[in-house]
């Protein structure tokens, strides 16, 4: 359910009062933007990873401005007002004064959970995936081709989702949400052509034969594999 509401981009509601607000997916541009702040309230992450709650209304305690600013962009969709200065401190104020250090920090321990694609990427599998790739970019590279780039944010998410899709660079970092363009990033279809030479170096079987395990007939050839 988590992963359908990620694709959906589906918010988070919440009522203030007789207000009603949501805390939006995080896109890579708020991402930059909650990174600085969340240096400066700085997350014991020990303590988080421990006791997540209890971190938490420390840091609303001893952090209530920054904490509130930061939910202030949570609550945000447009980047318009993201960039509004007067909105962004008038509805931080707003939540310091009708919220209690419980409900902050529960909205915060919401707020935060952007970086729920890896836990995604190692449900699909697609951890493992990754190494493959990288141990089959490291046998093309040996064999005489060579890359260029993708030493930052701009050539390894914004470039490659801008060619792939035809995004703008500014749906890129402000459009989608950062879970979805991470996980658009890791389970991208792609396909490399490799010589029976490099499936060997690998050690991807090249031949592969199917037996139906629930046939008696088969089990001497079962019995008669190399399990090692």
């Amino acid at each position: 359910m988590n992963i359908a509401d990620a694709i959906m981009e589906k918010p988070i509601g919440f009522t203030i009062g007789n207000r009603h607000f949501c805390l939006y997916p995080v896109t890579l541009g708020k991402i930059y933007l909650l990174s600085r702040l969340m240096k400066t309230i700085g997350f014991n992450q020990e303590i988080l990873k421990a006791n997540p709650f209890m971190e938490a209304l420390r840091v609303c305690r001893e952090h209530t401005g920054a904490v509130c600013r930061m939910l202030a962009y949570c609550t945000m969709r447009r980047k318009e007002d993201v960039f509004n200065e007067r909105k962004v401190q008038a509805l931080a104020n707003m939540l310091s004064e009708e919220l209690d250090g419980d409900e902050l920090a529960r909205l915060l321990l919401m707020a935060i959970s952007w970086d729920d694609a890896e836990t995604y990427v190692k449900h699909f599998g697609l951890d493992r995936e990754r190494v493959l790739r990288q141990r089959i970019r490291k046998l093309k590279e040996s064999g005489g081709s060579i890359s260029f780039g993708g030493l930052s944010t701009y050539g390894t998410l914004i470039d490659f989702a801008c060619q792939r899709y035809g995004w703008t660079m500014d749906y890129v970092v402000w459009g989608i949400s950062y879970v979805n363009l991470r996980m658009l990033m890791a389970d991208a279809i792609t396909s490399v052509l490799l010589s029976k030479e490099e499936q060997r170096k690998l050690r991807i079987p090249q031949d592969t034969t199917f037996i139906n395990a629930d046939d008696m007939a088969n089990m001497q050839k079962i019995m008669a594999m190399d399990w090692d």
